[in-house]
C-alpha cells in the first residue's frame, strides 16, 4: 500500500499538478509595453487637440463673461459703465468702472491704487482681470482692439447699448496657433464668439466662422 505522504499533491500546485503562481513572462511584458506605447502615441495627438481647442474657448468665454457683467451692472445700477482694455508689450488688463455722469465714465485698468480717481473701481474694489485670471494666460493676442483709440467702451444703462456705436474685437489663439476664436462686441452690446478660419488656424467646432 503506497504511503499517503508520498502521493499527497503539492499544495502549491493545482489539481493537474501545475503551479497556481501568477505572473508575466519577459515576452508577455515586452508585448504589453509595446501595445501601451502604440495606444499612447495614437491618443496623444487627439488629447493635444482637445487642449488647444479648450485654450481658445476658455479665454473667449471668460472675456465674454466679464463684458456681460459690465453690461448687466450698467442696467442694474442705472448708471453708465466703462470697460477699459490696455495692452503693453504683451501685458494686458481689462477693467470696469461706473459713474453717475456719462462724461466721467473712464478708467485705467493698469492702475492698482484704489484711491486713484482713474482706477477701475466698483464698490470699493478693483474690477480688473489680467493674464493671471485666465485659465490659459497666453491665449489673448496683441491684435485685440476695444473701443477705438481710447480703449474704452461705455454701456448705456437704459438699453445696454454701447455709447457712440463703438465696437470691440479680440482674438484668442492656441499655443501652436492651430485654433483661433474671435470675440466680437457689436454696438448693440451683443457679443458673439466666432471661429477664426484664417489660413494659419483651423475652425473650432461649434462656432460659426467669423
Amino acid at each position: 500500500m503506497p504511503n499517503s505522504a508520498q502521493t499527497r499533491r503539492d499544495p502549491q500546485k493545482g489539481k493537474n499538478g501545475f503551479s497556481n503562481n501568477k505572473g508575466f513572462t519577459l515576452i508577455e511584458l515586452m508585448i504589453a509595453i509595446a501595445v501601451l506605447a502604440i495606444v499612447t502615441s495614437l491618443a496623444l495627438p487627439s488629447y493635444r487637440t482637445i487642449i488647444e481647442k479648450r485654450q481658445v474657448t476658455s479665454g473667449a468665454e471668460q472675456f465674454r463673461a466679464f463684458m456681460s457683467s459690465a453690461q448687466f451692472e450698467s442696467v442694474r445700477r442705472n448708471q453708465p459703465v466703462a470697460v477699459n482694455f490696455e495692452w503693453n508689450s504683451g501685458d494686458w488688463c481689462l477693467g470696469m468702472r461706473t459713474h453717475e455722469e456719462l462724461a466721467s465714465v473712464t478708467c485705467d485698468c493698469t492702475i492698482t491704487q484704489l484711491a486713484n480717481a482713474s482706477a477701475c473701481v466698483m464698490d470699493g474694489e478693483l474690477r480688473v482681470i489680467n493674464a493671471e485670471n485666465l485659465n490659459y494666460p497666453d491665449v489673448l493676442q496683441s491684435a485685440s482692439t476695444l473701443g477705438g483709440g481710447d480703449d474704452n467702451l461705455v454701456y448705456d444703462p437704459i438699453r445696454g447699448l454701447i455709447v457712440g456705436n463703438e465696437t470691440a474685437s479680440m482674438q484668442f489663439l492656441s499655443d501652436d496657433s492651430s485654433y483661433a476664436l474671435n470675440l466680437v462686441v457689436a454696438p448693440t452690446g451683443q457679443m458673439n464668439i466666432c471661429s477664426n478660419d484664417s489660413a494659419s488656424a483651423h475652425t473650432v467646432p461649434g462656432f460659426e466662422p467669423c
